[in-house]
């Protein structure tokens, strides 16, 4: 109790010193025009000079519990870092007051594709605080252990560890701001943008008369896409640190992928020559977001990413067009289905993927999905994959739509009654498929 007065007089002059550097980081910028009106400019950002004397502050203050000098109680060290990670969160409230507010309409300038002023100054903020997340992280070894090796002791090795405990929370609100405030807006706006490119597939490009006549002999992705990627790596990845390049590499190449999947699966009719133009595309696809992700400077493969579940799906996609079991129309919706079960493929294709692709074998009177919703194939995709990449909450509402589907398609038939172009057995096949498909994709 005697030495608690002394303990806080301790841990306030510490304090004092280490928020010291803080009065001179993100200074408020001033700038008038020539009738002496303010105008709005970007805060200052600190320099790796600024940012340096920062690191070099906060070794000394964790110097003051080095084992060799007297600070061998580690609740010293503990109690050190709490005050960094105080001082920690304060820098990152200026850092997220200098952020400026882009939104996902302002992130790049729609005529040229470049970033905007805003976008570049966020994408600077990212690389401050990616320098000071690794001056934080490799502060307790440059401390207590590479001073002294390899000599140190089991109490440095200690120390080292306590400390690294202690600054943990500091990383995370570092991680948690760079992701929320720059990063996951980067890449909605990104991929509204991809989404754009992507469902100008539906224009007509996989139509049998246009690849006939030669007017749609081009790859679809190296027009439309190819560039966009390039574009992409060359103005955003290359500003980012690897460690955020990498988030904003894979989670454009996760929505890539289903929204890709999505709208090629509702693409209607998809004759045989279709399939081999779009099993083309296919391959230039997965080539370009090979090339996106390793710019991106992440050591995982386009196979790694999300779990490996978006590359599994643009893999069985191919497997998927040359499915050919309604050949034989011999064959019972049941039996059909049953056999479509059986595929070594089907557990990595979504159910929407699925049941949107048996609509191109149906009669004209079984609607689309996005037609008897009345809406664009784009809009229709959007709320099966958000633009963040996320896609579970779009497949039960893709089901229930298809049972709409069916629903309408046999009090049309029953009505007309005569099919003269597609396989009758499509809305039966449905039926059988969808609960199955859903229960696996549950479990």
């Amino acid at each position: 109790m005697g030495l608690v007065p002394l303990q806080n007089s301790f841990l306030k002059e510490s304090r004092k010193r280490l928020f010291a550097p803080l009065e001179f980081m993100f200074p408020e910028a001033v700038s008038v025009d020539e009738n002496g009106v303010a105008l709005p400019v970007l805060p200052t950002l600190p320099s790796r000079y600024d940012l340096a004397k920062l690191d070099s502050n906060v070794r000394d203050e964790l110097a003051l519990a080095d084992p060799r000098q007297g600070g061998g109680d580690f609740s010293i060290t503990t109690m050190i870092s709490g005050n960094i990670v105080d001082m920690l969160h304060e820098f990152c409230s200026s850092a997220r007051r200098s952020i400026s507010d882009t939104g996902d309409d302002r992130v790049f300038d729609s005529r040229t594709g470049s970033a905007t002023e805003s976008m570049s100054h966020n994408l600077k903020v990212a690389s401050v605080m990616s320098i000071l997340a690794s001056f934080i992280r490799n502060a307790p070894e440059n401390t207590f252990i590479v001073p002294y090796r390899p000599a140190q002791s089991p109490q440095h090795e200690e120390a080292a560890h306590s400390c690294r405990m202690a600054l943990l929370p500091a990383l995370q609100e570092i991680e948690s701001l760079v992701k929320t405030s720059i990063l996951y807006p980067l890449c909605r706006a990104l991929n509204r943008q991809m989404s754009t490119a992507i469902v100008k597939m539906h224009r007509g490009t996989y139509l049998q008369d246009s690849i006939d006549d030669g007017s749609q002999s081009s790859s679809f992705v190296q027009i439309h896409l190819t560039d966009l990627y390039d574009k992409i790596a060359s103005t955003y990845l290359s500003q980012l640190p690897n460690e955020y390049a990498s988030i904003v590499a894979s989670t454009i190449a996760t929505y890539s992928i289903y929204s890709f999947v999505s709208n090629a699966a509702l693409i209607r009719p998809l004759g045989e020559t279709s399939r081999l133009k779009l099993t083309q595309d296919l391959a230039d696809f997965e080539l370009a977001l090979e090339q996106l992700v390793f710019k991106g400077g992440t050591s995982l493969s386009l196979s790694q990413i999300a779990g490996g579940k978006p590359y599994a799906e643009l893999r069985a996609v191919r497997q998927l067009l040359f499915w050919n079991m309604l050949d034989d129309k011999k064959h019972s919706p049941a039996e059909v289905a049953k056999g479509l079960l059986r595929e070594a493929w089907v557990k990595d294709v979504r159910p929407s993927t699925l049941f949107h692709f048996l609509f191109s074998f149906a009669p004209a009177l079984l609607s689309s999905p996005h037609h008897f919703k009345r809406m664009d194939a784009g809009d229709y995709v959007g709320t099966l994959v958000k633009l963040d990449g996320s896609i579970d909450d779009g497949e039960a509402s893709a089901w229930m739509t298809t049972m709409a589907c069916c629903d309408a398609y046999q009090q049309r038939e029953s009505v007309d009654g005569r099919v003269i172009e597609g396989d009758r057995r499509i809305g039966a096949i449905l039926m059988i498929l969808g609960p199955e498909l859903l229960r696996r994709r549950r479990q």
